[in-house]
């Protein structure tokens, strides 16, 4: 009998382990950016299934055409921007001047790329690119200071992000982080009213939104507070909101697999001797699968045709795991 527990056992642990420990010894591609550039902190596929895209230090958003062409650049942030001073820029203090766009996602209906741009709000543009246009800078009379990341019900259009800090602005992130800043909030942005509502506020650096397969939910990570939150949308629980996961790093940037399992990535909340991985966690908050491969510090993970796109603020590149 005890041999057969001690069997059992040995299998639910073999099991467990092989459940969570995959994506071994997997080809990694870098896909450089053009020169100078770096910062490639989200990515984004249009409707055609074409990109990825990304948002750059320098203000510019490009597109991956293919590795005969490379990158192409698609749109820009901000109305003031000065080619000539901000390409190729890595100076937080022009920022404010050549725009940063952070999280990215293209509504499937419309084809419009929606973009968390840190300095310039909420923003929207066309399937042709150019300059984005301003859709939101403000919720219950108080401007945004640092919009990080968004998603979007693909049903309603909704858009859902973050709005980092109510006080710092992103060239002061370590600030915030350090004395533990908890003025985050969570948003959502109807297109068809044009409204922005505060869904959670006094977040602790809020930062990555993912919604859940079925609407149901959406969560957003807290990386000071090295947990992810759930908003419930819909049911019982309805305009509540629960720990989804307490993790081991503090989380940046969530995502959503065809599957409705989410993408964490994590770092070490600047603890040297903090050793975290990349994570997926199941619909229950619960870890299915962590990346052993060593990739640096990664600030998105994003599935797509069974490929790993890796994204980094400190990078001048983006990540290929396939």
């Amino acid at each position: 009998m005890k041999f057969l527990q001690f069997f059992m056992f040995s299998s639910l642990l073999i099991s467990f382990f092989k459940c969570v420990i995959s994506h071994q010894s997997l080809k990694y591609e870098k896909l450089e950016l053009p020169m100078g550039v770096s910062g490639p902190e989200s990515i984004a596929f249009d409707c055609n299934g074409q990109g990825p895209y990304t948002g750059t230090s320098d203000g510019r958003i490009f597109k991956w055409q293919n590795s005969t062409h490379g990158w192409k650049e698609f749109a820009i942030t901000s109305p003031f921007r000065i080619p000539k001073f901000c390409d190729g820029s890595i100076n937080s203090a022009m920022e404010q001047i050549c725009g940063r766009p952070l999280g990215l996602k293209f509504n499937e209906v419309t084809c419009e790329l929606y973009i968390a741009d840190a300095y310039f709000g909420l923003m929207v543009v066309g399937r042709n690119g150019g300059v984005a246009k301003q859709l939101a800078i403000s919720a219950e009379g108080v401007p945004f200071r640092f919009t990080n990341a968004l998603d979007i019900d693909q049903n309603t259009g909704v858009v859902y992000f973050t709005d980092t800090s109510t006080i710092f602005q992103r060239w002061a992130y370590a600030i915030a982080m350090q004395i533990g800043d908890k003025t985050g909030r969570l948003l959502k942005y109807d297109p068809r009213t044009k409204k922005v509502t505060v869904l959670l506020r006094g977040l602790s650096f809020s930062n990555g939104v993912a919604l859940n397969k079925d609407n149901d939910f959406v969560l957003v990570t807290e990386t000071t507070a090295a947990k992810v939150t759930r908003y419930w949308l819909r049911g019982q629980k309805s305009q509540t909101n629960d720990t989804f996961t307490q993790l081991a790093g503090c989380p940046d940037n969530i995502q959503r697999n065809t599957r409705g399992e989410f993408w964490v990535a994590q770092n070490n909340c600047g603890i040297p001797d903090l050793k975290v991985k990349l994570i997926k966690l199941n619909e229950q908050g619960k870890m299915v699968e962590e990346l052993s491969q060593d990739v640096g510090p990664v600030s998105e993970v994003q599935e797509k045709n069974n490929s790993l796109w890796l994204g980094s603020v400190i990078y001048s590149y983006v990540g290929l795991l396939n």
